[in-house]
């Protein structure tokens, strides 16, 4: 361009509202389809990706709720029934008619320790199965909700052994539990 064009205002307003439009218009024309198959595909991605975290959380979300109320209701029932009993606000025999009790000393609390393990779950045993033949790989380092997740694909011997290394270990209720709904 010389300095004559470069001074020139019609051609600058030529170039301007003219060529530029034009220029740009086939820019988009050949570009706009690659650029709009990307965002599309990333998008996609996206969206197939938080899908399968949410469904991720809500089998574990499910299957722990599952467990609490299999395990939890029998458990908290008996508990109840148990401290009214000692109170004496509730006669152990549901027929019978309630009775007035003289001023009996307050219930003795239970220690939380006594909750920490469930009496039909066996102690842990001195020779009691390694993790090495479980068929979760890394066992040891998941938590109840990763192994509960891995589960589900397991065949009856595999579940199996899962049980006992897991009774014989760390007796996670929610694995347990999980286990025996997939066994049952």
């Amino acid at each position: 361009m010389t300095q004559a064009e470069a001074n020139d205002p019609v051609g600058r307003a030529v170039e301007l509202f003219v060529l530029a439009p034009i220029g740009a218009g086939a820019f988009v024309r050949d570009n706009a389809p690659a650029v709009i198959n990307e965002l599309v595909a990333r998008g996609r991605a996206e969206v197939a990706r938080r899908r399968s975290d949410l469904n991720r959380r809500v089998t574990t979300v499910r299957s722990t709720g599952q467990v609490a109320v299999v395990f939890g209701g029998p458990m908290l029932r008996k508990r109840v029934q148990e401290l009214l009993e000692r109170n004496g606000s509730v006669p152990s025999d549901p027929d019978s008619e309630p009775t007035a009790t003289a001023a009996s000393p307050p219930p003795i609390p239970t220690p939380i320790s006594s909750y920490a393990r469930d009496p039909g779950v066996p102690a842990p045993v001195a020779d009691a199965p390694t993790s090495d033949g479980l068929p979760i790989p890394g066992y040891d380092a998941l938590s109840a909700s990763q192994v509960v997740e891995r589960l589900a694909g397991l065949e009856r011997d595999e579940l199996d052994a899962v049980q006992a290394y897991e009774s014989a270990h760390r007796q996670r209720r929610t694995i347990l539990g999980k286990i025996e709904q997939l066994a049952g």
